[in-house]
């Protein structure tokens, strides 16, 4: 078989001897002038022969640079590299998509030239794998394995049946090119290559030393995610990436400022900002992390680019960093605390209360419990509970949701409306459960709507049955003596 040139490369699968008792032009049975190599019909259908014919015109530029005068292309295959572990934590649904490949089967070697997103062109890592550097090339369910005799294997997922067809026949007379020249002389792979010129260059590199490209920097890369987000994905030329980030870094960030702005009093700002915190950490460290994997495809940089990085990594720093400065005191600010509490004074002394919830009667860990007044005469304890409320929140959301919880409970309602003795403004609760001695108990809650603080404050009584009428009563001569004073924090 005529040797092809160097400007040529055309497909010949039997370059190295015949794949069958007949030459593929013969078996196919049927031939075409557009058909990928002769025979090619027995194993690719027509579109995919298209697709594939796409796909090679397109990287044959980058690949031609490195292949050597007499060297044959015997197949050129569609496949997705097998992406290590941590590429999938990093690109998740997206991973086959960046990881598509063309891998460029020669008699002397396997080249790997990354696509696009589309795998309709060309990406920008050049690998190869020489025979003379493999201790085993094997393929089983569809995963072609080059074992490498230094450094880590790699592997493929093949896409379409005729191209496995066509490997199990090549690999037999592939298999006696392994390590032809011994273990000792062995290289670690893979070989990197600059796909400006085909020139070797290190793993990830920085630049080529042959035609002096500069590739783009993965530090540039990470101090522009730390600076702003998406910001170093775009720098690598990943929009779409870019945005992705961009917008899963912001919806973290705005959570992060609500879960800060609804934390309650008893609870704190602290646990808020340090669980907001930790996953806003997560994503930054994931998005340098991905800008360290995808800024390692020795993308060329063209000039000017990286000082124009620079300065938007300061100016991208200092929009966060404002941004951060004038966001967190913000959702401080309007984070639910209580500015006041209820107050009960007396001429007769018929109302005595305290802040201490050990010498309550009950309710004495509920966190939201403010205060237990006693009726000297009847001997009724009144308990006041508070409700911080945000600026976020509604007061009548408040009723909406209070009453439907009630509903699911075994609480009967009998009253719920919104007349409450002037001055104040809320809405009150009653209804009636049952002990488990099967004694009914009406539960008595008037609701105080704090229009200064934007506060909820909770009147809370239970008294039997019988004894309705004598409570209602009460809740309204103790709101008649009722008044707002500054908080006042319970001794707990």
């Amino acid at each position: 078989m005529e040797p092809s040139s160097a400007t040529d490369h055309k497909i010949e699968p039997e370059f190295l001897g015949p794949l069958g008792d007949r030459p593929l032009a013969e078996s196919a049975g049927k031939s075409s002038p557009d058909d990928l190599f002769p025979g090619a019909s027995k194993f690719l259908s027509g579109r995919h022969q298209r697709k594939r014919r796409q796909q090679w015109n397109a990287v044959r530029p980058m690949v031609r640079r490195l292949l050597q005068p007499g060297e044959h292309v015997l197949h050129v295959v569609y496949a997705q590299q097998v992406p290590p572990l941590l590429h999938c934590v990093g690109l998740g649904h997206f991973v086959y998509a960046y990881h598509q490949v063309l891998l460029v089967v020669t008699d002397q070697r396997i080249i790997e030239a990354l696509l696009n997103f589309r795998a309709s062109g060309p990406g920008t890592r050049l690998r190869s794998y020489p025979y003379r550097h493999l201790s085993a090339l094997k393929l089983s369910f569809g995963k072609l394995t080059a074992v490498p005799a230094q450094g880590r294997k790699q592997g493929w997922r093949l896409r379409t049946g005729g191209d496995k067809k066509l490997l199990n026949l090549l690999l037999p007379r592939l298999q006696k090119r392994l390590l032809a020249e011994g273990a000792a002389h062995a290289e670690a792979l893979p070989l990197w290559h600059c796909p400006r010129c085909g020139a070797g260059t290190p793993p990830a590199p920085e630049s080529c030393s042959a035609c002096r490209t500069r590739f783009r920097s993965t530090r540039v890369a990470t101090l522009l995610s730390l600076a702003f987000p998406g910001a170093g994905l775009l720098y690598l030329g990943y929009p779409f990436l870019a945005l992705h980030d961009f917008l899963v870094e912001s919806m973290i960030f705005f959570v992060w400022l609500a879960l800060m702005s609804g934390a309650s009093e008893t609870d704190g700002i602290v646990p808020a900002l340090l669980l907001g915190g930790l996953f806003f950490l997560i994503t930054k460290i994931e998005s340098i992390h991905l800008g360290r994997v995808l800024g390692a495809r020795s993308i060329p940089e063209p000039e000017g680019r990286r000082e124009t990085a620079g300065k938007l990594a300061v100016a991208g720093g200092v929009l966060s960093a404002l941004l951060v400065v004038g966001a967190f005191p913000l959702a401080a600010s309007v984070r639910p605390r209580l500015e006041r509490d209820l107050d009960v004074s007396t001429d007769d002394g018929s109302w005595s209360g305290s802040r201490r919830p050990a010498d309550w009667a009950f309710s004495k860990d509920d966190p939201s419990g403010r205060s237990q007044w006693t009726h000297a005469r009847t001997g009724a304890h009144i308990t006041v509970f508070a409700h911080p409320q945000s600026l976020l929140h509604d007061q009548e959301e408040f009723h909406h949701d209070y009453s439907a919880e009630m509903k699911q409970q075994v609480v009967s309602t009998l009253v719920d409306d919104g007349q409450i003795p002037a001055p104040f403004h809320g809405f009150r609760y009653v209804g009636v459960m049952k002990t488990k001695t099967d004694q009914e108990v009406v539960l008595m809650q008037y609701f105080l709507y704090d229009q200064d603080g934007h506060d909820i404050h909770q009147i809370s009584l239970a008294v039997p049955r019988e004894d309705a009428d004598a409570g209602e009563a009460l809740v309204v001569d103790f709101l008649h003596h009722a008044r707002f004073i500054d908080a006042i924090a319970p001794q707990r």
